[in-house]
């Protein structure tokens, strides 16, 4: 793909910037919310940049690639895929024939090379590539049900530039497939980084407990020299969980393929904060669940204290970020008859099929914070929404 750089220079500044954390099925409820309420403002037509991960990268993707839809439908579409989920689908298309034998197949292949490499300390690394896993049912069922035929360079609402966060497991470091171009710093810009959306956002919300990474070997340029390289891509959240980093002001380019240096900033953060002794991790799954959640958190409140360093120096006007995990109490205003952080925060985040009464419950958090919080902070966005 050949970049086209209009919002990539740091002298195109005005930019709004919208990010959709990760939390796969409750980040997509509690993120619908946050779209109503922008919608219903007249802000999210101002948007120009949307950076996703995960859950969000779900919902945004089907926002941002969906220009024939009124917000309306929309709406209704996203309601009508949470109540259905997507384990299910995941399920039935990996018992086809055609698919199970090839991933079970791939899955013991890659346990021996793991246990070669376990015994030889390093010293002999997998030389062949998982080349099928349930992450290949999940990107088919996105396919098939979500995203079909669509593409990252296919047409947008309001011609929105879209990044989808991928993690790069070998460099760890941040993979991003965008609308301009994809890849990552250290090997370069994909040569056809024009990949399904559905690749773009399986791989994005690849949760590695349950997902294996993308095994895939691409072509890449960096300063005009082609290169080659295999990429493992794994969930983005693990890197950046709130999709915050490709929207920040005063990037290098030379360090990042993906800058939009924006100066106001709506982050909508789906996750659960501070919860203590609410676990006990006795088993391996729940032990790697309770270590990733310690390390998201932890991930987002440098994140959070970055964007008030920002905000403070004044790299950026503002920023407001509707939080599902907020204190109540801890709010600067009062929300009359706000759905309270214990109703919702102990939601899990995978994608199984939701009840009606918890999709409203975090959509209406979600709308609730949002309308609020950008009232507050960003109040020159509704009187630009009202200019005629």
């Amino acid at each position: 793909m050949v970049a086209d750089d209009r919002a990539n220079t740091p002298s195109n500044h005005g930019l709004l910037g919208l990010a959709l954390s990760g939390g796969g099925s409750r980040a997509i409820a509690f993120h619908l919310g946050c779209l109503c309420a922008l919608h219903d403002l007249g802000v999210l037509d101002q948007v120009r940049v949307l950076s996703s991960i995960s859950g969000g990268s779900v919902i945004g993707g089907y926002y941002a690639y969906t220009p024939e839809k009124p917000f309306a439908e929309f709406e209704a579409d996203i309601r009508r895929f949470l109540q259905t989920g997507l384990e299910s689908d995941i399920a039935l298309e990996l018992l086809k024939p055609h698919h199970l034998l090839p991933c079970v197949g791939s899955f013991f292949l890659a346990q021996g090379q793991e246990l070669l490499r376990a015994v030889s300390h390093g010293r002999w690394q997998p030389a062949i590539p998982r080349y099928r896993s349930r992450t290949d049912m999940f990107q088919r069922v996105l396919e098939n049900k979500v995203f079909p035929g669509i593409r990252m360079d296919s047409p947008r609402r309001s011609n929105l530039e879209v990044v989808i966060g991928a993690c790069e497991l070998r460099l760890g470091e941040a993979f991003r497939f965008g609308t301009q171009r994809s890849g990552g710093w250290r090997h370069g810009a994909m040569v056809d980084g024009n990949v399904p959306v559905s690749f773009a956002v399986a791989a994005s919300a690849a949760y590695p407990i349950f997902l294996p990474a993308f095994d895939r070997t691409w072509d890449f340029i960096k300063d005009g020299t082609p290169t080659r390289h295999r990429v493992l891509l794994t969930d983005g959240g693990i890197y950046d969980n709130l999709g915050v980093q490709a929207l920040e002001p005063g990037r290098d380019p030379r360090y990042s393929l993906h800058n939009f240096p924006c100066d106001r900033l709506i982050v909508c953060n789906a996750g659960h904060g501070q919860e203590y002794g609410r676990n006990i991790p006795m088993g391996f799954v729940s032990r790697v669940e309770g270590s990733f959640g310690i390390v998201h958190r932890r991930v987002q409140e440098a994140t959070m204290n970055r964007l008030h360093a920002m905000k403070e120096h004044g790299q950026i006007r503002g920023f407001a970020m509707p939080y599902l995990g907020q204190m109540d109490d801890k709010l600067p205003m009062t929300i009359p008859n706000l759905i309270s952080r214990d109703q919702v925060v102990g939601y899990p985040t995978n994608f199984a099929a939701m009840k009606a009464d918890n999709i409203a419950k975090l959509a209406g958090r979600g709308e609730q914070l949002t309308r609020a919080l950008v009232r507050h902070y960003l109040p020159e966005l509704l009187e630009a929404s009202r200019r005629p």
